[in-house]
């Protein structure tokens, strides 16, 4: 019996550090120009295709690897700082950092009072 095709969910490590989060992708198998990353906001989307490869004549006695289209969505604690997002694809895996904005700091002015008579 032959499974239809469907999407699948490789498995994900999410890390979270103090300046940034690590996602971690098994996608062993997966082309480079097959995976889209996108951010939007907080919001962390990585999708793609994992191509079956085709035999003649198959008699399959086991079957657990997935393909097909995949779909990853996460969303992430805190701002993103996304000039700095990278991402980079090696031995199977899609490593995907997104460094911590850092945060607005509110200039505070230091107010001298004017002693009478100073003027």
């Amino acid at each position: 019996m032959i499974r239809p095709t469907r999407a699948f969910t490789p498995p994900t490590d999410v890390i979270e550090l103090a300046d940034r989060i690590v996602v971690l992708v098994e996608i062993a198998g997966v082309r480079n120009q097959d995976v889209s990353i996108t951010l939007l906001d907080r919001h962390l989307v990585i999708s793609g295709t994992r191509e079956k490869p085709q035999h003649p004549n198959p008699a399959f006695h086991q079957v657990e690897i997935g393909y097909g289209e995949f779909r990853i969505a996460l969303d992430i604690p805190w701002i993103i700082e996304r000039d700095a997002v990278s991402a980079s694809y090696d031995a199977g895996f899609l490593q995907v950092e997104l460094p911590r904005k850092a945060a607005r700091t509110v200039p505070v002015v230091d107010v001298n009072a004017v002693e009478e008579g100073d003027n």
